[in-house]
């Protein structure tokens, strides 16, 4: 019975001491800042632009690029009444303004009308003041969202108060956003290479490492224009 009792702590030992070295390791690892996500840095601001909300994908019916309209909406186009059920039906409001070349071309959305700004949140607008107010935000473009990544993705982790290590995976867009809008200093992020970067042509990057990753970005970014 010693007998066994020795081999069952030498066994826990050995797996202390395996947990121990590869928590070390990926500490080592995160610690390494040319490997993390930083909060602010270009790469993580670049990242958020590819993963926000698409808010200037609808301008033809909100004219703003600080909110998106969410679906189904109606709107009054020139005068004419249109229920835009999804992004394609955005076609019909350019083919009225295609009628004639003589009018000015308005769009107004027909309020009640729920939006959905850059970081996902939602707001119902009741009146055309609050309308006004939330589409005056400071907001010029420049989202990413032509660019896409490859899902899902896995971030290594390593809580620095509790001494956590984890991986995170991500799904969406959303969950993306949402991870990178809660860097903070206290929570070590590397992502876990290599990340697929999608052009709107179809063309793939395989970014292996931080600056891949930041190249492959900038490489679409101006189809984005």
């Amino acid at each position: 019975m010693k007998f066994v009792k020795a081999k069952i702590d030498i066994f826990f030992i050995l797996i202390t001491l395996l947990l121990f070295s590869c928590q070390s390791e990926e500490n080592i690892v995160l610690q390494d800042n040319s490997g993390n996500l930083i909060s602010g840095s270009e790469l993580a601001v670049k990242m958020m632009k590819v993963a926000q909300n698409p808010v200037s994908a609808d301008n033809i019916i909100d004219s703003t690029d600080c909110f998106s309209v969410k679906l189904p909406i109606t709107v009054i186009a020139n005068g004419q009444e249109i229920t835009i059920d999804t992004e394609s039906d955005f076609t019909l409001v350019e083919d009225v303004f295609n009628q004639s070349q003589q009018d000015v071309d308005e769009v107004q959305v027909q309020l009640p009308a729920t939006v959905i700004y850059a970081d996902y949140t939602e707001e119902v607008i009741n009146t055309q003041q609050q309308w006004l107010q939330a589409s005056s935000c400071n907001e010029s473009g420049g989202d990413l969202t032509c660019i896409a990544f490859e899902y899902p993705l896995s971030v290594n982790t390593f809580d620095t108060v509790n001494q956590i290590a984890d991986v995170v995976v991500v799904d969406d867009n959303m969950e993306l956003y949402g991870f990178l809008n809660n860097l903070n200093d206290s929570v070590l992020a590397a992502i876990a290479s290599p990340v697929v970067v999608l052009s709107p042509d179809g063309d793939e990057i395989s970014a292996a490492g931080n600056e891949d990753l930041l190249n492959a970005i900038n490489q679409f970014a101006n189809l984005c224009e």
